[in-house]
């Protein structure tokens, strides 16, 4: 098989916002149910891709998932998480963002019932409110709520840059197909998102060095 050429975009500042998907104490903290062990490889990623988008005035924007607790919106999330109204209810610290990437003034905050980052959302409304259509994209996890929403994207117009060492994966236990590990789970997210989807996937320092680059260049024009 004839390896393609990668998608590569150009980004415009005044229209790039970054999203940064569920990077939650109950996702990020080893204690916590819901841990994914990989998301300790991907938080300096983010935070120098969000240094950098401030520095720079990209628009930040972090989804959460969270839900009313009650019952009313957890819907079919039960089935494989009983007691996820509980372990994603509004106003407790699990879906607090965590302390390394606390948002600051001026980023946005989206909380999602589901997940992906434009359903039951206004995050759509944002975006183009701003005049955003390019995304990118990092947080966890690589092949469920990141994919999710890098995939909504691409459906809604948008051209997405998916980090390919800021997004965090984690092993799926076998239910009756196989098991599958973070890194391939990851891999094939990436491949995926890449080869059918259209989207940009490249590794944080290349991005965060471009998004630099743009600037000087628009600073000393």
């Amino acid at each position: 098989m004839v390896k393609r050429e990668p998608v590569k975009y150009e980004l415009d500042l005044n229209r790039t916002a970054v999203i940064v998907v569920d990077m939650q104490n109950l996702f990020c903290t080893p204690t916590r149910e819901g841990y994914v062990r990989e998301t300790e490889n991907v938080v300096t990623k983010i935070d120098t891709l969000t240094s950098a988008a401030r520095a720079v005035h990209v628009p930040i924007i972090f989804l959460r998932h969270v839900l009313r607790g009650d019952g009313s919106d957890s819907g079919s999330l039960r089935v494989n998480k009983p007691d996820i109204d509980e372990t994603l209810k509004q106003g407790t610290w699990n879906v607090e963002i965590i302390p390394e990437l606390t948002p600051v003034k001026g980023d946005i905050i989206v909380d999602k019932p589901f997940f992906g980052g434009f359903t039951g959302t206004d995050l759509d409304t944002i975006l183009r409110g701003n005049g955003i259509d390019t995304v990118i994209i990092s947080g966890t996890v690589t092949n469920v709520c990141c994919e999710t929403t890098a995939r909504q994207a691409v459906e809604k117009g948008y051209k997405v840059v998916f980090l390919s060492d800021g997004n965090a994966s984690r092993d799926k236990e076998d239910v009756g197909w196989g098991s599958f590990s973070a890194n391939v789970s990851h891999r094939l997210t990436l491949t995926t998102l890449a080869s059918t989807f259209g989207c940009q996937v490249s590794p944080t320092d290349l991005v965060v060095k471009e998004l630099y680059q743009i600037n000087d260049m628009t600073v000393s024009t």
